[in-house]
């Protein structure tokens, strides 16, 4: 037993002894290792675009429930904050009317799921107070656009979950309960799924699919780019 070990280990260590000469011998002569074939790149290539498309499907679905966030605590003021997300990293901008929520931006964007850091710069208006707007029917118009950002956003954020990347081209618009779809998907099974999706998020009462199928020379056209 003691005889084989000891065989072993001598054609281990000079297996490696041999390989740390060849390494050597490679730098002396200026000998490189291979460079990848065009197999290889390709697929490298495809890698890294997938990997980026899936981060910025990651950064606009969290950027949509922040301003979903935004605007079910700020009101109005959440529609005045610019949202900028990257990998996690959010960073807010703007101008507020109510001075607490100068603060409150930053905490409620903190608090959403997926944010690891918030840099906030957002700042109260030149005004330093609320404006009180002239009739109710004001104060009535701007809770309602509030409400239907809100859906927007959610709607959104669902379409983001199901579908990636293709919900970068459908657009999401509500009135009162009534959201329209449109824009682009590449085939009517996407097109249908988009419409149930959005159908079955809390607030809609009612559905307008104005979505169109992408042609065949859409998306050769694409691949070409």
């Amino acid at each position: 037993m003691i005889g084989r070990s000891s065989g072993r280990v001598g054609v281990g260590a000079a297996l490696l002894a041999a390989s740390v000469l060849l390494l050597a011998c490679d730098s002396r002569t200026g000998r490189t290792t291979p460079t990848p074939g065009p197999a290889a790149r390709a697929g490298s290539a495809i890698d890294k675009a997938w990997s980026t498309v899936q981060s910025q499907v990651a950064d606009a679905l969290l950027m949509t429930r922040i301003r979903v966030a935004l605007l079910e605590r700020l009101k109005e003021d959440g529609m005045r904050v610019t949202i900028e997300v990257r990998g996690g990293s959010v960073e807010l901008s703007g101008q507020v009317e109510k001075a607490e929520n100068v603060e409150l931006a930053g905490r409620v964007a903190a608090s959403v799921s997926g944010v690891r850091t918030v840099r906030s710069r957002v700042t109260l208006g030149a005004a330093g107070q609320i404006l009180e707007p002239p009739i109710a029917h004001a104060l009535g118009e701007a809770e309602r656009a509030v409400a239907n950002a809100v859906l927007e956003g959610n709607v959104k954020s669902r379409l983001l979950e199901e579908l990636g990347k293709v919900a970068f081209d459908i657009e999401v618009e509500a009135a009162n309960g009534v959201v329209t779809l449109s824009g682009t998907v590449p085939d009517g099974t996407r097109e249908k799924l988009a419409v149930q999706i959005a159908k079955g998020t809390p607030g809609v009462k009612e559905l307008h699919d104005l979505l169109k199928v992408k042609a065949p020379e859409d998306d050769k056209g694409e691949r070409a780019r």
